[in-house]
């Protein structure tokens, strides 16, 4: 008995020290597993990852956004780069060629970023975020690996552990029967045992949390990168991928596809007159109304600012005007904003296409559309043309060969009389800009000033028409004046006072022989510069003209600001002066305004006696045009010769 006892008692110490050793390294076990740091690091990683690409995706779409907070995160996500190389998260990127492959990939994606980040444009960024959204899947899987290797392997150790305790259980009772030591050893053992279950449970369940936390904000990052921000459209983003998407289709079943952009009008109006704040609650409304018109098998889109898309396929060319006018008369609808009620309209640009399946030109296409329908006004509707590509390619050819005519001095100034309208003399001249084209000839100012402002090249060619101008003026013995029309873009640069002070000074030709010839719409903007300009050269002597008057939207206390030296009648009044009585009253009206502000009245455009005699009668001080003379690359030689003889008493024209 002695010896059954002793055996089962040893047989119990050996079990017993065997399965405390078992305890200890299900306990070492579970102390690894606390760390959780293959699934947690992965997480961490892969959340840094989107929460990257989504502020990069946004910054390529929205111009406020600082390139800073992008760098930032791009620093952020290089610091966590070792992450993948060292530790349980580098042993288990080892571990699989899947995985080391992709860390490269990441590896090299955050590389080419931190070199090239300040180096790329938008376009750039969204070109090369196209190549970073194929790491989304792969890192997705990397996550979700680790992941469940960790859960899997806690689960393992808790069915062991489950395991132990019922083993350990039972030798307990024995334990309890042989002796009251041993039962009070199982006791603690079984005391430990339990508080590691309960341990091994707790952390199952953090990691279950942790989890399912990682997928909500998974797929709010996976929301977000596909949706606008402000009104929860689809965004630009998601319109290249389904625009790409909607191409594969309607190739595979000969289908048209059709492309819409449109842009609200004077929407800048809106944010300027009732701020910023109203302006996006304007959008929202704009977009819930999109939303709601249900188009069940085509899309919207958000593209940015006042910008939006339609998406769609197998429409034909009256069908897709009709959805674009239901569209219109959607957004048409008054809109009510801060008790105040807001009416806005939008141009469409159309493209429709069963060939092109190329997506950046059916965007190209449907955006030459567009701006071809906001330059016919508010409301329009284009559907895309060849001619409107041919238009555009005549004048990219165009903006090149002005390049070539300032490098090559090609751009030559034509003069043109203003007489006096009582005396006939000569008063001044005004210099008229003409492009001597090496293939097409002489070439008027309306084929390529339009050209010139809209790519800056204006300042440039306004600069040598004033040098050659002044320069010319200063040669003449009779110190007539001479007028050089100023563009609005001229206006814009600070720097403007200063070039027309260098040419003075460079020319001899003194400052009150100097007009500068100015259009309305050039002043009453927002911009303070075109003002301050005028202002200082008018201080330092320069005459001032306001051009083209009539045309334009002046009002008398606008006009009293600068205080203008000479309003030129637009020539549109002068032709109708005999004929229509209302010009004839807008002329009395002009030149009643110019005496009551101590200015002189020029009219343009005169081609008859009968106009002439017309403006006489209603003092109109100096006139201009082809009763005069023609625009010459030469002035009279009278002028330069010091002798004045009125334009009626001369032989020939100047």
């Amino acid at each position: 008995m002695n010896r059954i006892l002793a055996g089962i008692i040893f047989f119990l110490f050996i079990s017993t020290g065997y399965i405390s050793f078992l305890v200890h390294e299900r306990q070492q076990e579970l102390q690894k597993l606390t760390h959780y740091t293959d699934s947690w690091s992965a997480a961490q990683l892969v959340s840094q990852y989107y929460r990257f690409e989504s502020l990069l995706g946004l910054y390529t779409i929205d111009d406020t956004m600082n390139l800073d907070d992008v760098r930032m995160r791009l620093d952020i996500m290089l610091s966590q780069s070792d992450l993948i190389k060292e530790g349980d998260l580098g042993r288990y990127i080892e571990s699989n060629i899947a995985h080391r492959e992709l860390a490269v990939k990441l590896e090299n994606t955050l590389s080419f970023l931190d070199v090239n980040l300040e180096k790329m444009n938008r376009s750039a960024l969204q070109a090369y975020l196209k190549k970073m959204h194929t790491l989304d899947a792969p890192l997705g899987r990397l996550s979700s690996g680790a992941l469940n290797k960790d859960v899997n392997s806690i689960n393992n150790a808790n069915q062991k552990i489950q395991t132990l305790y019922y083993i350990y259980s039972a030798t307990s009772v024995l334990l309890i029967i042989l002796s009251a030591i041993l039962g009070v050893l199982i006791f603690y053992q079984n005391r430990n045992i339990l508080r590691a279950h309960l341990q091994v449970k707790s952390l199952a369940e953090e990691l279950q949390k942790s989890k399912e936390k990682l997928q909500i904000q998974n797929a709010k990052l996976e929301y977000d990168v596909y949706h606008d921000s402000l009104t929860e459209m689809n965004n630009r983003q998601l319109f290249w991928s389904d625009l790409n998407k909607t191409i594969e289709i309607a190739e595979k079943n000969h289908d048209s596809v059709t492309v819409m952009l449109f842009d609200l009008d004077r929407f800048k109006e809106v944010n300027d007159t009732y701020g910023h704040d109203a302006g996006d609650m304007l959008l929202r409304q704009i977009s819930d109304r999109l939303v709601s018109m249900s188009l069940t098998s085509d899309t919207l889109y958000r593209l940015g600012g006042d910008e939006f898309a339609f998406l769609s396929s197998g429409l034909t060319e009256s069908h897709a005007v009709s959805r674009a006018q239901k569209i219109c008369e959607f957004i048409s609808q008054p809109y009510t904003i801060y008790n105040t009620i807001i009416n806005i309209t939008t141009c469409v640009g159309i493209v429709i296409s069963d060939t092109e399946r190329r997506s950046d030109y059916l965007y190209k296409f449907a955006d030459l559309a567009l701006y071809e329908a906001k330059g016919e006004g508010s409301g329009k509707i284009k559907v895309f043309r060849q001619r409107m590509l041919e238009k555009l390619q005549e004048s990219r050819t165009l903006e090149h060969d002005m390049a070539l005519a300032i490098v090559n001095k090609e751009f030559v100034v034509y003069y043109q009389p203003i007489v006096d309208s009582f005396s006939q003399e000569i008063y001044s001249y005004e210099a008229l800009i003409r492009w001597l084209h090496p293939l097409k000839g002489l070439l008027s100012p309306d084929s390529f000033i339009p050209v010139a402002e809209k790519t800056g090249m204006i300042n440039e060619m306004g600069k040598a028409v004033l040098e050659i101008a002044c320069r010319e003026a200063a040669c003449w013995a009779v110190p007539a004046k001479i007028s050089v029309n100023v563009s609005p873009v001229q206006l814009s640069s600070k720097a403007f006072v200063g070039i027309v002070l260098s040419i003075l000074k460079e020319t001899g030709l003194p400052a009150d022989r100097l007009e500068l010839e100015v259009i309305e719409s050039s002043l009453f903007t927002e911009s303070t510069t075109p003002m301050n300009t005028l202002n200082k050269l008018r201080a330092l002597g320069v005459k001032i003209s306001i051009d083209d008057f009539g045309t334009g939207y002046s009002s008398l206390s606008r006009l009293s600001k600068l205080a203008f030296d000479k309003i030129k009648i637009d020539k549109s009044f002068v032709h109708s002066i005999s004929t229509h009585e209302d010009a004839l009253n807008i002329i009395k009206l002009i030149t009643g305004m110019a005496k009551s502000l101590n200015m002189k009245a020029v009219a343009e455009g005169v081609e008859t006696q009968e106009q002439l005699k017309s403006l006489q009668a209603l003092g109109c001080d100096f006139a201009q045009g082809y009763l005069f003379g023609k625009p010459q690359p030469c002035v009279n030689e009278e002028i330069r010769n010091g002798q004045v003889v009125p334009i009626n008493n001369r032989k020939t024209m100047p």
